[in-house]
């Protein structure tokens, strides 16, 4: 759906937004990334806003230039109030999709770690050290299994569930598409969390 779509809910509705940032609008995302800046700034609802700057030292952004960035769109008018910035990384769930583990695969392996209260999947079971893990980690993912898993982790431990629950039903926003967005959105589909994606604002 585009986003003219989505206005006749209401400004006040509630946004998820994914790396809207210079590093990744300077790599050929730039028109896109600047009408996002410019749909979220016109809503009045709270944001979740998911970057990856100093914090976690994945790109050469600070906190302080993806805020600059987007008021220079804006010429310096946005409520930053209503913003929820969380430095996030990324990474965490990629590998396994990467290799061909189906989100199917990844949404059991995920919800397996929050039932075991553990954040890294070389914790679960008995731990990576134990003579069942190979056999269990079998077990829970059949066809999906592959001898890298064991020592490549799946983690957990970067977001907050219980923050992404309060944004359920929210419109997501950001990219990459099957990068960092989809490593959000294959969390909050483990968790049942509703989200309206709109597509004209994915990059």
């Amino acid at each position: 759906m585009r986003a003219n779509e989505f206005i006749v809910e209401g400004k006040n509705h509630p946004i998820i937004v994914v790396d809207v940032q210079p590093t990744y609008a300077y790599y050929g995302n730039e028109s896109r990334c600047e009408d996002i800046v410019r749909f979220v700034s016109t809503q009045t609802g709270p944001v979740l806003m998911y970057v990856n700057a100093e914090d976690q030292m994945m790109s050469d952004d600070t906190l302080i230039d993806i805020q600059i960035y987007w008021d220079e769109i804006m010429a310096d008018t946005i409520n930053w109030d209503r913003f929820d910035i969380v430095d996030k990384g990324h990474g965490y769930l990629r590998s396994w999709k990467d290799y061909g583990v189906s989100q199917a695969g990844i949404i059991k392996t995920i919800r397996t770690l929050y039932q075991q209260k553990k954040s890294d999947s070389r914790e679960l079971f008995d731990g990576a050290d134990s003579d069942s893990y190979k056999a269990d980690m079998q077990e829970l993912l059949g066809g999906d299994y592959q001898d890298f898993l064991l020592s490549d982790p799946l983690s957990v431990n970067w977001i907050s569930i219980s923050q992404l629950k309060k944004f359920s039903g929210a419109y997501l926003v950001g990219g990459g598409r099957d990068e960092c967005l989809w490593e959000i959105m294959t969390i909050m589909n483990a968790f049942n969390i509703r989200y309206r994606m709109i597509d004209s604002l994915v990059y």
